[in-house]
Parts: C-alpha cells; sequence; structure tokens
C-alpha cells in the first residue's frame, strides 16, 4: 500500500501545483492586460454610485469582471459602459464590489487547488463548483438589494447575447447552467437548488476515499511491523 499511497500523493501535489500556477500565471496576464488598456477615465463608475475601485479599459466589448488574488479591484470596459444605462451600471458594480468584498477570486482560485489535490474525489470537483455557483448567487442577491432586481436582470438582457455566446458581464456567463441558474434566481427571488450528484460519480467518489483510507492504513501497518525500535514478544 506504501507505494499506492506515495503515487496518489505525488499525482495530487502535482495537481494541485500545476493548478495553482495557472491561476497565479492568468491572473499576472489579466493585471498586465488590464495597465495596458486602461484608460484612466474613472468618471463612469462614481456616476453610478460604486464606491469600490474600478478601473475603465477601452475594448468595446461588454466586459465587468473581479481580478487579484489580496487586493481585488473591478474592471469594466467602455463596451459595457456604452450599452448599460446608469441603473444597470450600478447593479454590475454592485454585483462585482461583493466579489471583491469577499476576496472571491482567492476562494475560487483556492477551491480549485483543493479540488485538483483531491484529483481521486469527483465530489471535490463538484463542490468547488458550487462554490463559484453560489458566489455569484450570492453576489447577484447583492446587486438586487442595492439596486433591485429589474435593474440586474435588465443588464443581463442587455449584454447576454440570445445564442449564450462569450461575451461576458462576469463570470458565469460563459457557463450556461450557472446562467441558467442566475436567471432562475432573479426569476423566484430564491437561489435554486444545485442538482444531485449522480450515481456514478458518488460511486467514484466513494471508492476513491476507501482506497485512500486502505492506502493510509496499509502505510502505517508497514511502517509499524517494519519499524526495529518496537519491542518483541517471544515464548516462555
Amino acid at each position: 500500500m506504501a507505494p499506492l499511497l506515495a503515487g496518489m500523493g505525488a499525482l495530487a501535489v502535482g495537481k494541485a501545483t500545476r493548478v495553482l500556477v495557472r491561476g497565479l500565471w492568468h491572473t499576472h496576464r489579466f493585471h498586465r492586460w488590464v495597465a495596458h488598456r486602461e484608460t484612466g477615465d474613472v468618471a463612469a463608475a462614481p456616476a453610478a454610485g460604486h464606491a469600490g475601485p474600478v478601473r475603465v479599459v477601452d475594448t468595446g466589448e461588454p466586459l465587468a469582471v473581479t481580478i487579484g488574488l489580496w487586493r481585488p479591484y473591478v474592471v469594466v470596459s467602455r463596451g459595457l459602459v456604452a450599452v448599460l444605462s446608469g441603473t444597470e451600471l450600478r447593479a454590475v458594480l454592485a454585483h462585482e464590489h461583493a466579489h471583491a468584498r469577499r476576496r472571491d477570486p482567492l476562494r475560487l482560485l483556492l477551491g480549485r487547488v483543493l479540488a485538483a489535490h483531491l484529483w481521486f474525489l469527483p465530489l471535490a470537483t463538484d463542490m468547488s463548483g458550487r462554490a463559484r455557483r453560489g458566489y455569484e448567487l450570492a453576489a447577484d442577491r447583492h446587486a438586487v438589494n442595492r439596486c433591485g432586481r429589474t435593474a440586474l436582470a435588465s443588464a443581463l438582457l442587455r449584454v447576454v447575447p440570445p445564442t449564450a455566446g462569450t461575451s461576458v458581464v462576469a463570470a458565469g456567463f460563459s457557463d450556461p447552467e450557472l446562467l441558467a441558474a442566475r436567471v432562475a434566481q432573479l426569476e423566484s427571488g430564491h437561489p435554486p437548488r444545485p442538482a444531485a450528484m449522480s450515481r456514478l460519480r458518488a460511486v467514484l467518489t466513494a471508492t476513491g476515499g476507501l482506497t485512500f483510507v486502505a492506502a493510509v492504513a496499509g502505510a502505517w501497518a508497514f511502517m509499524l511491523l517494519a519499524c526495529p525500535c518496537l519491542p518483541t514478544v517471544s515464548g516462555g
């Protein structure tokens, strides 16, 4: 069992490290992208009643996203400001400000790293996805409390194309299931229940967990039996 445990551990560390490095690299690249395209025009943000840090970038694509791990900030595009009314923009900024206040980018990255480390448990991946969904729905509820349901729903309708393409106002627009959950919450006023785990993934999770426990128990048993410092029992 010791080789199995060592192999699972090495693979877990490798996967987690890869996800962490990729997340840090993509965050760094986006920081640079913002720095090169920032217009310095912050008039749109205060006009929308948003008190947090907002950077405006010169791109025609409707874009609003929260970036940064330790000091997150909100990025919006001129294209977004052009298509939204003041009330709609306030709702979008309230949504993003909720992400920044709770440091959701950092929590999302840590969740993905943990899911990668526990690669042998499909439940870990599902929980990471549910956490992302929960962050988005919580940010929507904050925006609704600040600006009203109509403002946020109108912003979604203005920016999301009928085909649910790649234009994004916030994380979740490129995920059809997450977008559907956000729309359902706006319609009902309550977060929808997440889908139950499939039987196959539940079986795989149980199998992975039992395999890990067996490997740990086997490794400890091997070390205890092989330890020369343990007293030996001899017959009289």
